[in-house]
């Protein structure tokens, strides 16, 4: 193991050398192109942003080149899946290094074409946060107006008993996740759902069209929250529940069968 974090950390060494260096140099041609027209101060925006763009297109190529990603179970340090999905978080860090992060997270542009460059399905008139983060682009959907907020994290992967959890994540259009919402592999949430700050969605987790989740609730493992559902605050969904088409789970209670659907809002 010791010996692979090793190889992981010159091999990641390496390749950001060569990245940072290739797009370096892009963007040193760029503004010197750029002071033949503008005063050096002025050069220095468009540099800024042709570099910034051709370690985009790095990436993209060196994802490209990485053997697909599928949701499974892996065997670690072994087969081209797991391999694949190494070099494409080796990818991930080098682009989104501290400083190049913000810039590219900023900008709607810069960030749809770093995800798609890395793999995600994900609408270009969707929104998100500077800060937030997805670990596996290559297996997230993010529809249209769709909203990720300050500091949630969607992540597609997860070791157990020796092996590498692959799983996709879907978000539909127009669902919103607020502040600091966790959403594990294997997660699909409906178009419109809400997503109250703090909620954990945890693996194999459904969340229903238009289904309402309050604050600090948590959605655990495999359990379904049916369409136009409601959870409140602190709630908690046991693993494998079943919550029905506009049931109720009220605020700081907890829920470990099914429940019983309520009459449907007007």
């Amino acid at each position: 193991m010791g010996a692979g974090l090793v190889a992981y950390d010159l091999l990641l060494f390496n390749l950001a050398a060569l990245f940072y260096g290739a797009a370096a140099f892009a963007g040193a041609t760029a503004y010197r192109e750029s002071c033949r027209v503008l005063p050096w101060w002025l050069a220095l925006f468009p540099a800024l942003f042709v570099g910034i763009v051709a370690l985009i297109a790095e990436v993209s190529i060196g994802c490209a080149l990485c053997p697909r990603l599928a949701a499974g179970r892996y065997t670690m340090m072994r087969g081209r899946v797991f391999f694949g999905w190494i070099l494409r978080s080796m990818f991930r860090r080098i682009l989104f290094v501290p400083g190049i992060r913000w810039i590219v997270m900023s900008f709607n542009t810069l960030r749809w074409l770093a995800f798609r460059g890395m793999g995600a399905n994900i609408a270009f008139a969707s929104n998100m946060s500077a800060d937030a983060d997805l670990l596996d682009p290559s297996l997230v959907t993010i529809e249209r107006g769709a909203t990720i907020g300050a500091r949630c994290v969607v992540s597609c992967h997860y070791v157990e008993n020796g092996k590498l959890v692959l799983g996709e994540v879907k978000i539909g259009a127009g669902a919103l996740l607020a502040l600091d919402v966790v959403v594990a592999p294997q997660v699909t949430i409906g178009a419109n759902a809400f997503l109250g700050a703090r909620v954990s969605v945890s693996v194999g987790a459904t969340i229903g069209e238009r289904a309402r989740i309050g604050g600090a609730a948590v959605i655990d493992t495999a359990a379904r929250v049916g369409a136009r559902a409601r959870i409140g605050t602190n709630a908690y969904v046991a693993p494998r529940t079943e919550i029905p088409d506009y049931g109720r789970v009220d605020a700081a209670s907890s829920a470990s069968s099914t429940t019983r659907s309520a009459a449907p809002d007007v």
